[in-house]
């Protein structure tokens, strides 16, 4: 992470996790030498499936599928009020681009 010219937009903007070593909460080491420290990761991995399983359960396969998998609106293209040309595409004016 060199040069390091502003060290605060550094960390925020450049950093990755593999650049952590070390990291302490409330005086406790909660990772050190790039591994967590004292978490069951199988326990967590249960919690997380439990909660997932839950949710579905609540509200049912149909609503998860499509919360999961939302439809993209379709996008369009919009004119640009600040385009200093008289060229009009199908794409942005349908039939008026040959009406000019």
């Amino acid at each position: 992470m060199t040069p390091l010219l502003n060290p605060h937009a550094h960390v925020v903007l450049q950093a990755r996790r593999a650049d952590v070593d070390t990291v302490l909460v409330d005086g406790r080491i909660v990772k050190r030498d790039h591994r967590l420290v004292g978490v069951d990761l199988a326990e967590a991995r249960r919690a997380v499936q439990a909660t997932v399983d839950h949710l579905r359960a609540e509200i049912g396969e149909q609503a998860w599928r499509e919360g999961m998998n939302p439809e993209i609106p379709e996008t369009k293209v919009l004119d640009n009020p600040y385009t200093y040309t008289d060229y009009r595409s199908a794409a942005t004016h349908g039939d008026l681009a040959s009406q000019r």
